[in-house]
């Protein structure tokens, strides 16, 4: 079961940005380290941080790799229409991918929509293991239109304070 899905874990206030789907990223607000998974270890490999501005509307993240030779920005909002968090991430090499998060029972996704590369299989984040204090991310990919989905890379985000 995910502890921080509840949309009443939302945080009480003055905008009108933090309640239904908007509160879907408040367990991902804060300064993180994230780690890969490989092996049973943990190998660092850079620095997140996620923030919410304009009064919770807009969601904000910034990565930089342990290296920093891999960086990457990106800004999400709820579309009105669809109810639904859309986030494009733009890469320090230029390309951008536009993801949607989806809840799907206890399970959060972002899938990607689209972006400047054009790709045949499909690929998804799937967050699991979701405490106050840090998540896990999967990288998952589909060759089949999303009916079975291949693990390719795990991911250990840890809250800094």
């Amino acid at each position: 079961m995910i502890c921080c899905l509840s949309i009443s874990n939302a945080q009480s206030g003055n905008s009108t940005c933090n309640t239904g789907s908007q509160a879907i990223v408040q367990p991902f607000v804060g300064e993180w380290e994230e780690s890969d998974l490989k092996d049973g270890s943990e190998v660092f490999i850079g620095r997140l941080s996620t923030k919410l501005n304009l009064d919770d509307c807009v969601l904000t993240q910034r990565f930089i790799s342990a290296d920093s030779t891999f960086k990457y920005q990106s800004q999400g909002f709820v579309n009105p229409a669809t109810q639904l968090w859309e986030e494009t991430y733009v890469f320090n090499s230029g390309r951008y991918s536009k993801y949607l998060w989806i809840v799907d029972g206890d399970v959060l996704y972002t899938l990607r929509i689209g972006g400047s590369r054009h790709i045949d299989n499909q690929h998804g984040l799937k967050y699991i293991d979701i405490r106050k204090d840090q998540f896990t991310v999967v990288q998952e990919e589909s060759i089949d239109g999303g009916v079975t989905w291949v693990k390719r890379d795990t991911t250990r985000i840890k809250r800094l304070h």
